[in-house]
């Protein structure tokens, strides 16, 4: 798993992904094209999804369909792994929260972290497959 930073005006959001094209779906869905996706790497790199001004890419689209039909699974377990904090701290949040499975300590640390009333990880990990979709 790679991790990334969700780029937001507020809080600080690092979330896990198999790759750059789900991590780019993941950010494009969840910030609605209003957000970054920065990967932790020695270079910073940046990853297009923010549309504010233009018209999405064609070939994003067609990417983001095929994740939707065919790796809905790896999108959502991308979802729900995303935690208020930069890359720093990532490692003391995945320890503190047994990598996210300790539900309790998840919520605390959110509440503790959480400046912002765009709540962008409560939406992310609260994100869930409809049968009727699949």
């Amino acid at each position: 798993m790679n991790l990334y930073e969700f780029v937001n005006p507020s809080d600080e959001i690092t979330f896990y992904a198999p790759d750059d094209d789900i991590a780019q779906a993941v950010t494009i869905y969840v910030g609605n094209g209003k957000a970054g996706l920065r990967i932790k790497n020695d270079k910073r790199e940046m990853l297009r999804t923010m549309f504010i001004l233009g018209e999405i890419d064609p070939d994003i689209v067609d990417k983001l369909k095929i994740i939707s039909k065919e790796r809905i699974d790896e999108f959502l377990a991308a979802c729900h792994s995303f935690a208020c904090c930069g890359f720093a701290e990532r490692d003391i949040y995945d320890d503190y929260t047994s990598n996210g499975t300790n539900i309790k300590k998840v919520n605390m640390w959110h509440d503790k972290h959480l400046t912002s009333m765009s709540d962008y990880c409560t939406y992310a990990r609260s994100l869930k497959l409809r049968k009727d979709t699949a």
